[in-house]
């Protein structure tokens, strides 16, 4: 008996201190955008979204699977490789962010005027937190 009554006092006691586990929040899913339009430069193609991330620090953005059609007089060359041209880092404090850089197609001349597809992943460390599936694109001047 006393102890029961000893074990409810401190369960009451614990309540009032606001020591009960409380159910743990998920959460914020991590999200990517990339949009529809290439900037056309010289030599890169300019590229940007907005991306969102939880639990601090920063999250890289990468270019996977991207490609253009390299477009010839005439008609369509072959599809080109394409991919950033250095980091992108936004920070996981759980807002949107703009990203933004630059798209560079290794050993090839960047077309003025194509379209094609582009997939974009957000990425903590070795993992992968966000991706934007394949995505079409094309340049405007």
């Amino acid at each position: 008996m006393f102890r029961s009554r000893y074990l409810s006092v401190l369960a009451g006691v614990a309540i009032g201190w606001g020591i009960v586990a409380a159910p743990v929040s998920a959460q914020t899913p991590a999200s990517i955008t990339v949009g529809p339009t290439l900037k056309y430069e010289v030599a890169t193609l300019g590229i940007g979204g907005s991306a969102t991330c939880d639990g601090g620090g920063t999250a890289g953005v990468n270019v996977l699977n991207g490609s253009l059609e390299q477009m010839f007089e005439g008609g369509i060359g072959g599809p080109m490789a394409i991919q950033l041209d250095g980091p992108v880092l936004v920070d996981c404090d759980g807002s949107a962010h703009p990203w933004s850089g630059n798209i560079i197609a290794p050993g090839r001349v960047l077309p003025n005027s194509s379209g094609g597809s582009v997939t974009v992943t957000l990425t903590q460390g070795s993992s992968t937190i966000a991706t934007t599936g394949p995505q079409p694109i094309h340049i405007v001047g």
